[in-house]
C-alpha cells in the first residue's frame, strides 16, 4: 500500500474517505486489514493525520464493514451461503470458521479478527445463525478493537517495516494479544455460565443445504 494513496485520499475525501475505505473497500480490494492500517499509521507518525482522528475513523469504518456482514448474514443468508458452497475458493474459510464457531462460540468473533480470510467471514455466518446483535456487538466489536489496538501503533512506529511484520503478523499479533485474550477468555468463562451461545441452528442449515444440493444433482442424473 503506498502511502502516497493515502496522502491523495485523505487530501480529497478527508477522515471520511478512511471511513469509507475501511467499509466498503474491504468488500472490493483484495488489499489486507494490517497493511492498510498500518499505512495509515505510519501517515499518522508523520503528521499527516491527527492519531486520534484517524484511529477513530479506521475503528469506525471496520465496525461498519463486520456489521454489514453480519446483516448480510441475517436477511439474505441462505442464497449467499449456497453461492459460497459452490465456490471452491470459500469451502476452507467456511471450514476454518465453522471449526472456530464450534469450539469457542461466540467467543470466536473476537479471536477470528486476528485470523485473515476469516475476520469478514465470520459475522457472516453468525447473521446466518441468527445470533443475537448485542452478543455480536460485544464480542466482534471488542475484537476488534483489540487488533487495532496493536495494528495502528506498530504502523506508528514502525510503518516503515510493514513487509516485515505482515509476513510475521499471526505470530507478532498472537505474542502481542495473548495476556488480554487470556483476561477475555476468563471473563468469557463467567459470562458462560449465565448463558450459553452455540450454533445447532447454522450447523443444521449446512446440512440441509448440503442436502438439497445432493438431491438436486440427483434429479439432473
Amino acid at each position: 500500500m503506498e502511502l502516497e494513496f493515502i496522502l491523495d485520499m485523505i487530501e480529497t475525501n478527508g477522515y471520511l474517505g478512511l471511513f469509507l475505505w475501511l467499509w466498503i473497500g474491504v468488500f472490493v480490494f483484495p488489499v489486507p486489514n494490517e497493511v492498510i492500517v498500518m499505512t495509515i499509521g505510519l501517515a499518522t507518525s508523520l503528521h499527516v493525520l491527527h492519531p486520534i482522528f484517524a484511529f477513530f475513523a479506521v475503528y469506525l469504518g471496520i465496525l461498519a464493514a463486520m456489521t454489514s456482514s453480519y446483516l448480510l448474514g441475517r436477511c439474505i443468508g441462505r442464497p449467499l451461503l449456497q453461492y459460497f458452497q459452490k465456490r471452491n475458493k470459500f469451502t476452507k474459510v467456511i471450514s476454518k470458521s465453522m471449526k472456530l464457531m464450534d469450539k469457542y462460540h461466540a467467543l470466536s468473533l473476537s479471536i477470528s479478527y486476528f485470523i485473515p480470510g476469516i475476520r469478514n467471514f465470520l459475522p457472516f455466518l453468525y447473521g446466518f445463525s441468527k445470533l443475537k446483535y448485542r452478543t455480536f456487538a460485544l464480542f466482534a466489536y471488542s475484537g476488534a478493537l483489540l487488533w487495532l489496538a496493536i495494528a495502528f501503533p506498530l504502523g506508528y512506529a514502525f510503518g516503515e517495516h510493514i513487509e516485515v511484520i505482515v509476513a510475521y503478523e499471526q505470530e507478532l499479533f498472537l505474542v502481542l494479544g495473548f495476556l488480554v485474550l487470556l483476561i477475555a477468555a476468563f471473563k468469557y468463562r463467567q459470562y458462560r455460565k449465565n448463558k450459553k451461545y452455540n450454533t445447532p441452528f447454522l450447523n443444521e442449515e449446512i446440512l440441509d443445504l448440503e442436502k438439497s444440493d445432493t438431491d438436486s444433482a440427483k434429479c439432473k442424473k
